[in-house]
């Protein structure tokens, strides 16, 4: 009997590329790293490609469409209550080196050491009525969330979609081992 199959489906560019190197589970796209849902990137780091430390992090990223922020101007409760119902997860597995899991926990000590500085501003400030002391301490609150935010994210999501998760934020090098995204169109 032949090798033609006549009830197979046809190939994509895209499945054929899913079966690819590197487990067949993610992929470069420009400065874009590209995974499937519940992926195990390889073990090194994502952000400069040294060996991981390990054991790798399990991470469960979320992302909704942008056009959703505008649901604010309606009010803040209404916009919760939608991202919550329609928001799109992915988990994805991946890798810190030592000196990168050291700068992310130093930026989350320094936003909650910040906040709690920031707090007891505000409370002291309060206490002996110095409005310049307790508009300080809630600057240092803005401030160390936003350093917190900033500093210990892994990666920034760009797109959840059926088949495949777009994130940013991987380095360079990481990216330049990683076979390319082949798109179908």
């Amino acid at each position: 009997m032949g090798t033609l199959n006549p009830y197979r489906p046809p190939a994509s560019r895209l499945s054929e590329a899913l079966s690819l190197e590197v487990g067949g589970d993610c992929w470069r796209d420009g400065k874009d790293l590209v995974v499937r849902p519940g992926c195990t990137l390889p073990g090194r780091c994502i952000k400069c490609n040294e060996p991981a430390e390990l054991p790798m992090r399990h991470a469960r990223f979320y992302w909704h469409h942008p056009a959703l922020y505008l649901t604010v101007f309606l009010g803040l409760l209404l916009y919760l209550v939608l991202a919550l119902f329609v928001r799109r997860r992915t988990p994805v597995t991946l890798g810190l080196c030592t000196r990168h899991v050291r700068r992310r926990r130093a930026s989350l000590a320094l936003a909650f050491g910040g906040t709690a500085l920031g707090i007891g501003a505000i409370a002291y400030g309060m206490q002996r009525d110095a409005g310049p002391l307790w508009m300080a301490g809630a600057a240092l609150i803005v401030a160390s969330l936003i350093v917190g935010i900033v500093g210990s994210r892994l990666l920034v999501v760009t797109r959840i979609g059926e088949n495949y998760t777009r994130f940013r934020g991987a380095g360079a090098e990481f990216l330049a081992t990683l076979p390319a995204f082949y798109r179908t169109r």
